[in-house]
């Protein structure tokens, strides 16, 4: 089988409403970005590859799946197991045969043949793909899924594949033949699981608990050195899949192109806010089934806002030649990790052509790619820096600079604050990162808040630049469409057909 990796790129299309104008342009991706998930069906879908499905779609990634066993089960106990025969897993693993941007997880593989396959397959990658090894060796609820005799063998078909292993502290002390009592134990644990052939290990600290700890803690093993990721224990009853979210998730932040750390930290934290909301709607089975609710709570509100901003009538007039990005940060964000963006950032498309005088013009437009933590710099570190100020100015978006527009901001009676990019210290410009956040923290402090507006009229190959705060993307975009529609007005004044030209065939993307 010849799989291999191909970043995404995009193809165009033109949706014409009936009056055959072209109105929307739609950017599909060609190729996705795609996760299959190697393991057993569960019938509560609390764990298993419907689990791996959920978790993935819930962060924008597409999930395939190839069923080693179906097994009858609830949150409480397994009632059956019905393994797959080998030649139907590999059957399924056949018709993956030219996917793209492909991440592996591995987790119930239960016998010596299915392993037998998923090993030949592995192998016949030759390394070009990443795999995410979920060890699963018996449920929650005590009955084994990885059959005793399969066990020597799994450790040495398996685990020396594994781009990141996850196994639970049973799991880890089954790996490394030691008990695992405190962290340090973890440490030496990870470090003989790793000298099994995993390049990466982490130990999800979950099921250790020692008197009143009040903290979990998971750890990373990575290129020889180890990264704690801790959280408050969440109290209540055992929770049926976790560690399959866990895993999942950080296969889904692969495929994104993350990096081992980045990819653990989302997980940890994505699966820490599932937990949180398991049982939601009434549930009294312990499953954790909300991963979609926890991402509606910052991803899902940035896209509602987004979907507005891209339909606005005339919002490309506020959009800078560096193009623009609205951001949303998690309540005690502390990095650009932490701040939700657009991929590739917001940016003018072409609307519109004029057969008459041959020019193309625009007047909206579009996010170019997904969102997602991380995918911002500039105007998460503006959020950042208005953070430190005033914990709830969670949202920003940078607009084009534009003394008409200065204007339309005083008259609404918004908030402003400008610094001069001028006298920004020559330690400050030689440091990355730090320009924008020097330049928001002068104007905060010359208007002793965090305003609504903070603006900059450029510097010596910098573009002028105006920041607008709120409390969330829907703060911000009521600002900025009250913004646009009394600029639209003004622009209309100055030209009729309220036309802007952007050269013939010409993309606007920021670079």
């Amino acid at each position: 089988m010849h799989l291999y990796m191909k970043k995404c790129s995009f193809d165009e299309y033109t949706i014409m409403n009936p009056l055959g104008i072209s109105r929307y342009l739609i950017y599909a991706c060609k190729y996705l970005m795609y996760v299959v998930s190697i393991g057993g069906s569960d019938s509560s879908a609390g764990a298993g590859v419907q689990a791996d499905i959920r978790t993935c779609s819930a962060l924008g990634v597409y999930c395939m799946s190839v069923i080693t066993a179906v097994t009858a089960q609830n949150a409480s106990r397994i009632i059956k197991i019905k393994p797959m025969d080998a030649d139907t897993v590999r059957a399924q693993l056949s018709a993956l045969e030219g996917v793209h941007e492909l991440v592996v997880k591995i987790s119930m593989l239960y016998s010596k043949s299915i392993i037998d396959v998923v090993a030949d397959v592995l192998r016949h990658m030759n390394g070009n793909v990443s795999v995410v090894v979920d060890p699963v060796l018996r449920s929650g609820s005590g009955r084994y899924l990885l059959k005793r005799d399969a066990r020597s063998y799994y450790m040495e078909k398996i685990i020396p594949s594994a781009t990141i292993i996850t196994p639970n502290i049973m799991e880890a002390e089954w790996l490394s033949s030691m008990r695992i009592r405190d962290y340090d134990d973890m440490c030496r644990a990870a470090e003989r699981i790793a000298s099994l052939g995993a390049r990466d290990v982490v130990i999800k600290g979950g099921h250790m608990q020692r008197g009143e700890d009040v903290h979990v803690t998971d750890l990373l093993y990575h290129d020889g050195k180890f990264y704690r990721f801790t959280n408050r224990r969440i109290k209540g009853p055992r929770l049926h899949g976790a560690g399959t979210i866990f895993s999942a998730a950080i296969a889904a932040e692969l495929a994104k192109g993350n990096d081992t750390v980045s990819a653990v930290r989302i997980a940890n934290i994505f699966t820490h806010n599932a937990i949180m909301n398991a049982g939601i709607d009434g549930s009294r089975v312990p499953l954790i089934g909300n991963e979609c609710i926890y991402n509606d709570d910052i991803i899902a509100t940035l896209r509602r806002a987004i979907d507005i901003l891209q339909f606005t009538d005339g919002i490309a007039l506020l959009i800078p030649e560096s193009q623009s990005n609205l951001v949303f940060a998690r309540v005690g964000a502390e990095s650009r990790d932490d701040v939700v963006g657009v991929t590739g950032r917001i940016v003018r498309y072409e609307y519109g052509y004029d057969g008459k005088d041959m020019k193309y013009y625009y007047e909206y437009a579009r996010a170019v790619g997904p969102i997602r933590y991380g995918a911002s710099k500039h105007v998460a570190d503006a959020v950042l820096t208005a953070m430190r100020y005033d914990a709830s100015m969670r949202s920003a978006m940078n607009i084009r600079y534009d003394d008409a527009i200065l204007d339309i901001c005083k008259g609404l009676g918004l908030s402003i604050a400008g610094y001069d990019r001028s006298k920004e210290p020559e330690h400050i410009k030689k440091r990355e990162g730090m320009s924008v956040r020097w330049g928001i923290e002068q104007a905060i402090l010359s208007s002793s808040r965090v305003p609504d507006v903070v603006y900059h009229t450029g510097d010596w190959g910098k573009e002028p630049m105006m920041i607008v705060f709120g409390h969330d993307p829907m703060d911000v975009l009521k600002k900025v469409i009250s913004i646009i529609s009394r600029y639209k007005g003004s622009v209309e004044d100055k030209d009729k057909d309220n036309k802007i030209e952007l050269g013939r065939g010409k993309d606007c993307y920021g670079q």
